[in-house]
């Protein structure tokens, strides 16, 4: 049998207690009737706990009843031999009510015991993620206990499981090795991504989370990722296929403006009719609002490719502002420490705000960038000293194709911010400067 199999109830198990508690009571009285006869009254009675804890632990409903009866069955053995004597039958009766107390306190604490288990296998055998209570020996980790989606996640059965050693279904010992000390030091791990082999070799990406007993055991429960790192896996080679197929289309768009342009720049060197040339101011410009689009389209093909994450604000503002030319404009940004999830393209939507306030702002001389948290999350501001924005056109400036020639930048602000559920919006007062409001989410920041 291999070590730390389920023994069968039987002999050992549950079969065997009604002889042993039999074999208890026996022996209790016998010892104590020995006892009676010789004249010892004092120590032998202590044996009856014995079968009072036995019957109180294994079948703690009935336990209470037990105790009394045989707490009674004592007093009809006793009683008889005190006769007369006062102190040995108040001995007696005392040692009876002992006898009942004690069963009835090991029956409840049983109950409650037997009920907490019950929950925990409950919970145990019906999550819909695989649990598994791992042993540490010397050999090595190996499985104590499986529920039945963790086994069924390994392709096996749970008896099967039981005994096997871990490393027979790890991809990276070593990557466990590590999880494993994270949990002896932390106590408990969560959302762990890992591999794991399959008994018929396949592959299973699972998310793990595990904590340790008091005696040195695990419990683990793994979800099964494996299609949805799949799908995840899929989506990012067809995006990337899209990216290439927009990169080839966009480079032959451009080559084919910049020859239109160019046809259009000698046709104004060679025509002197006004009509004519007129005409070719006004194609001109339309060429250039086309190559703007596709340039723009440049900047924004990796939106949402790369999966959200945590970035220090303070440092993302500044990278966006180096690569900028503000001539006469300081950039004052006072949010160290803040960190916000969201999309990498979070330094797009800082460079085009503050790129639109030195564009349109006209008298713009500041640009300063604060936050504030609320109830609701947190608020971050960008405000500017410029002429501002009117009050007709403060949705209007989002909107595809806002502003003048056409742009898209704060447009496409909007789009990246929205990908991790923040919002913005403008809310300055015309004349006394732009003020652009981002919402950010409760989960959505963190002060480090």
């Amino acid at each position: 049998m291999i070590p730390g199999k389920r023994r069968p109830v039987g002999v050992g198990g549950e079969g065997a207690r009604p002889l042993l508690l039999a074999a208890s009571v026996f022996a209790a009285f016998a010892a104590n009737a020995a006892g009676l006869f010789f004249g010892i009254a004092g120590v032998l009675p202590h044996l009856m706990y014995l079968p009072i804890v036995l019957a109180a632990y294994w079948y703690p409903r009935r336990g209470t009843l037990f105790s009394l009866a045989l707490a009674l069955g004592y007093l009809a053995m006793t009683l008889p031999f005190a006769g007369s004597d006062g102190e040995l039958v108040v001995a007696a009766l005392s040692r009876a009510a002992v006898f009942v107390a004690i069963g009835a306190v090991v029956s409840f604490l049983s109950c409650q015991l037997r009920e907490q288990e019950g929950r925990y296998r409950g919970i145990f055998d019906n999550s819909e993620a695989g649990t598994f209570i791992i042993s540490p020996e010397e050999a090595g980790l190996r499985i104590e206990e499986a529920n039945y989606v963790g086994a069924t996640l390994l392709g096996s059965t749970a008896n099967d499981l039981v005994g096997e050693p871990m490393s027979r279904f790890l991809d990276d010992p070593g990557r466990w090795g590590e999880f494993g000390e994270k949990i002896r030091s932390r106590k408990a791990v969560y959302g762990y991504e890992a591999t794991l082999h399959r008994v018929d070799g396949a592959a299973v990406r699972v998310l793990v989370s595990g904590g340790r007993f008091p005696d040195g055991r695990f419990v683990l429960t793994l979800v099964d990722i494996t299609a949805r790192k799949n799908a995840e896996d899929a989506l990012r080679e067809a995006n990337t296929r899209l990216n290439k197929l927009g990169s080839l289309t966009r480079n032959d768009l451009m080559a084919a403006v910049s020859r239109l342009t160019e046809r259009i720049a000698v046709g104004l060197r060679q025509f002197d009719d006004p009509a004519v040339r007129q005409f070719l101011e006004g194609l001109d410009g339309d060429v250039r609002l086309v190559q703007r689009r596709a340039e723009i389209t440049r900047d924004y093909q990796d939106l949402g490719l790369r999966p959200p994450g945590w970035q220090p604000l303070q440092e993302v503002i500044r990278e966006a502002t180096s690569r900028l030319l503000l001539p006469g404009i300081v950039v004052r940004p006072w949010v160290e420490r803040l960190e916000v999830f969201s999309d990498p393209m979070l330094d797009k939507v800082f460079s085009n705000l503050i790129e639109n306030a030195a564009r349109h702002g006209t008298t713009v001389s500041t640009v300063v960038i604060t936050y504030q948290i609320r109830n609701d999350g947190l608020l971050i501001y960008v405000e500017d000293d410029g002429i501002g924005v009117p009050k007709t056109e403060k949705e209007k400036i989002f909107g595809y194709g806002a502003g003048g020639g056409g742009g898209l930048g704060l447009f496409l602000v909007r789009e990246i911010l929205s990908i991790t559920g923040m919002t913005i919006r403008e809310t300055g007062r015309p004349g006394e400067g732009a003020r652009f409001v981002i919402h950010v989410p409760p989960d959505g920041y963190r002060i480090v």
